[in-house]
């Protein structure tokens, strides 16, 4: 069994994120969803992104460690759009990361390096709105320079979050394809 945790998407802790962590849970693994949102939740993206700008993201992510800092490792790191920022920076960072999955997002390269033996997954749309060009691959490349296991998946459509099946922008065989994946990798770990 694994213990994963997974960070919430700007809409906050909604029925979807309950949902999708229930595929990891019927699949035997222990799952995490904190809440940094603090019990916010939005219907669209852009009044969940007001938020995020009107608490900073230094603070988000403060929250966040907050709310894992009893968990023991290993802990396999996962997070839907702007909560893959918060799964990214767990693996770069985070002794317990044993894994980093990053949903509906393309990752933020920063100039630091990836440890070398947390494996890397992103998985996105091929016309996701939310991906800055080029960003996806300049992570897996640094990750893997580290000497991490890296893997990157683009999926048809321009759904940003295509996952979610309570998101208008579901697209029920990519989110499939997704899981078989994602449960691979988690396999993989044991």
């Amino acid at each position: 069994m694994t213990t994963v945790v997974l960070f919430h998407s700007a809409v906050g802790l909604n029925d979807g994120i309950r949902l999708m962590a229930r595929v990891l849970t019927d699949a035997g693994h222990t799952v995490h969803t904190p809440d940094y949102y603090d019990g916010h939740v939005f219907e669209t993206t852009e009044p969940g992104i007001a938020y995020r700008d009107e608490v900073g993201f230094p603070e988000l992510a403060r929250r966040a460690s907050a709310l894992i800092e009893e968990l023991e490792g290993p802990l396999v790191f996962g997070g839907f759009s702007l909560g893959a920022a918060m799964a990214q920076s767990m693996g770069k960072r985070d002794p317990r990361a044993a894994g980093s999955l990053l949903f509906h997002a393309g990752g933020v390269p920063k100039p630091t390096s990836w440890q070398p033996h947390v494996p890397l997954e992103i998985h996105h749309s091929v016309g996701d709105p939310w991906i800055e060009e080029g960003a996806p691959q300049r992570l897996i490349r640094s990750a893997a320079e580290s000497g991490a296991q890296t893997a990157h998946y683009v999926y048809p459509g321009s759904g940003q979050l295509f996952a979610d099946p309570t998101n208008p922008e579901y697209d029920e065989a990519s989110a499939a394809l997704m899981w078989r994946r994602v449960l691979a990798f988690l396999d993989d770990l044991r």
